[in-house]
């Protein structure tokens, strides 16, 4: 399966380069960033919220080809690996131990984090030579997950106990992700560029959540 999806992805890469063989201008480049995401909405069991999502820093990196179309409109297929996910919080839960024991309150704390192959495909508007807005669809598959407890009160003698979702015992998730992206930029000089980007994910994940992104880095034209 993940060889037949990277290929696809390399296929559509191949096909936007051949289709704008006779564009005005087109240049290779790379580009890394941060990014800050959280799952939506918030886990509930009959119409009670069990914890909130919270938001989690990662990582992208990886390259693009950029199109000149027409003047001050470009188009930008990319192929990015992000680390992304969110983490999850059960504040106040009151746990006890023995029957003559005080009970105690304390949060649960847990973190998943995603390993995703993406591949966002970018309209891009030069309002001036300097600024440009954007906006596109975007396709991610989860190639590892990793998912590990920080603070854990059902069991505080285990603090960061980690869990293999490949493992049949564990739980199974969804892998593919269909969204949007909305983006603006600004072109420091010639060949490097500002970017920031919000990504909403369109179709529902693990039964009700879905994505959502903030990206902010770097791109420099080969």
């Amino acid at each position: 399966m993940k060889k037949f999806t990277l290929s696809i992805v390399l296929c559509l890469l191949l096909s936007s380069f051949t289709i704008n063989a006779q564009s005005k201008e087109i240049k290779f480049g790379i580009k890394a960033g941060a990014n800050y995401s959280q799952f939506t909405p918030n886990p509930k069991f009959f119409e009670i919220e069990m914890g909130d999502y919270k938001g989690k820093i990662g990582y992208y990196v990886g390259g693009f080809l950029n199109i000149g179309l027409i003047e001050k409109l470009q188009f930008q297929p990319e192929l990015l690996l992000a680390m992304q996910g969110s983490r999850f919080v059960i504040e106040d839960v009151e746990t006890q131990g023995d029957f003559d024991s005080n009970p105690m309150v304390s949060d649960f704390r847990s973190r998943v984090n995603d390993l995703t192959l993406v591949l966002p495909l970018e309209l891009r508007y030069f309002f001036t030579k300097k600024y440009f807005v954007e906006v596109g669809p975007q396709v991610g598959y989860i190639i590892d997950r990793t998912y590990r407890t920080e603070e854990n009160v059902f069991d505080p003698n285990v603090p960061n106990e980690q869990f293999d979702p490949n493992d049949p015992n564990n739980f199974d998730y969804d892998k593919f992700e269909i969204g949007i992206n909305l983006g603006a930029g600004y072109n420091l000089r010639d060949n490097l560029l500002i970017t920031a980007r919000y990504f909403f994910g369109l179709n529902e994940r693990d039964y009700n959540i879905r994505a959502s992104v903030i990206n902010l880095g770097l791109e420099f034209k080969l």
